[in-house]
């Protein structure tokens, strides 16, 4: 049995329609971040479009004091212990100059780090990334494998603030360039690994000259509150992508590899099965399989909040993929 979801929490998500006329957000004193599902120019937002499922905004509250604030390119909002970060680089998109994404994924690590460093916030947490185009380009001058790289080299550098890889998201954006959304805090995290899956970080030569680097999940306190947070999961075993152009089966494999992360960190209930969940958000490629995939997602995660999003993902060939976190005891 896995730890039970805690009631006293410090650190709390929340799910909003916005079109229901009955939502009511939470109180704005203590809102660290409002994220709304909508592909425009402001930072704090997710820039995808929604296609439907239960939510299309989500805060995170805590129950001290929010303070706001820009520093090294960041714009946050940040709590006695834990910040919401937020930065947006436009790289101009252009194929010929492979090299722009790249630098940018360099200067917002690196400038992340300074954050950190301001902050006086030694961990984060968790990320997420928009890239836009994020299959375009050919070979390692892909979007992807040049982001990777920038990553990578932000990371090779002396005294930098990722000591153990975080969780994390990336997909394509629907805003030019790249946004990054991330969670920083006072504690650190235990990564956990998919035993279905290796790790990103020791993906082979072929994914690019540098390997992404995030974990497949974390245990971590956050303000407080422990929690249990996905990355983004999708329809891979080992390192290959499986059942392509099979939307059903890649769907039902990803949540097979949801199944088994949360096993593997003592956070899976024979009972609830995936329902044990606080969220879960769906990546999607092709709109028109939307329908099919949150009609499985509700049959196996059945109560849990779903929210489909309308994002190309980082391999041609994968038309799903999930990220899903729930509060532990």
């Amino acid at each position: 049995m896995p730890d039970v979801p805690t009631t006293d929490a410090a650190v709390r998500w929340h799910p909003l329609d916005s079109t229901s006329p009955d939502a009511l957000a939470p109180s704005a004193a203590h809102v660290l971040a409002r994220v709304d599902h909508r592909p425009d120019t402001q930072w704090f937002n997710c820039p995808l479009p929604s296609l439907g499922g239960d939510f299309d905004s989500e805060f995170w509250t805590v129950d001290t004091e929010v303070t706001h604030g820009e520093a090294h390119g960041w714009a946050y909002s940040c709590s006695d212990r834990i910040a919401f970060a937020t930065r947006h680089i436009d790289d101009g998109g252009c194929l010929d100059n492979p090299q722009a994404i790249q630098q940018a994924a360099f200067d917002a690590y690196t400038q992340l780090f300074a954050l950190q460093r301001t902050l006086g916030l030694a961990h984060v947490q968790r990320v997420w990334h928009w890239l836009s185009g994020v299959t375009a380009g050919k070979g390692d001058d892909q979007r992807y494998k040049r982001f990777c790289r920038g990553r990578a080299e932000a990371l090779d550098m002396p005294d930098h603030g990722m000591t153990t890889l975080p969780p994390a998201t990336l997909v394509t954006g629907h805003q030019r360039g790249v946004r990054m959304h991330v969670l920083i805090g006072d504690q650190p995290f235990t990564p956990v690994e998919n035993p279905r899956q290796i790790s990103a970080y020791d993906y082979p030569r072929q994914y690019g000259a540098r390997a992404p680097a995030f974990a497949r999940a974390g245990r971590v306190d956050l303000a407080g509150t422990p929690y249990f947070l996905i990355s983004g999961t999708a329809s891979i075993i080992g390192h290959e992508s499986r059942h392509v152009d099979d939307v059903a089966a890649q769907t039902h494999e990803a949540l097979d590899n949801l199944v088994a992360v949360m096993k593997s960190a003592n956070a899976w209930d024979e009972d609830k099965g995936l329902a044990t969940l606080e969220c879960l958000k769906a990546y999607v490629r092709d709109p028109d399989d939307a329908a099919a995939i949150l009609a499985i997602t509700r049959a196996r995660a059945p109560g849990v909040p779903v929210a489909l999003l309308h994002a190309p993902l980082c391999r041609e060939e994968l038309l799903i993929e999930f990220e899903a976190q729930m509060p532990m005891a």
